[in-house]
């Protein structure tokens, strides 16, 4: 098994935790907020305004710019 399968594996698996995650707290089957709500409190201080920022950024750069 070379390495990249297991980067690609471990990737695989955080969206899959990401997703089941999202999809609980929206079905609201569980006690997590949804993103939304995250995000929002993290945009009401300047220090998350900016990591949210940096995050859109780095996302942007890294996969829509290829």
């Amino acid at each position: 098994m070379t390495g990249q399968i297991v980067a690609d594996a471990i990737w695989a698996a955080l969206a899959a935790a990401a997703l089941a995650a999202a999809l609980a707290a929206h079905l609201g089957r569980a006690r997590l907020a949804k993103v939304s709500t995250v995000v929002r409190w993290l945009e009401s201080r300047r220090p998350g305004y900016v990591a949210v920022l940096v995050v859109w950024a780095w996302a942007g750069w890294h996969f829509f710019a290829r």
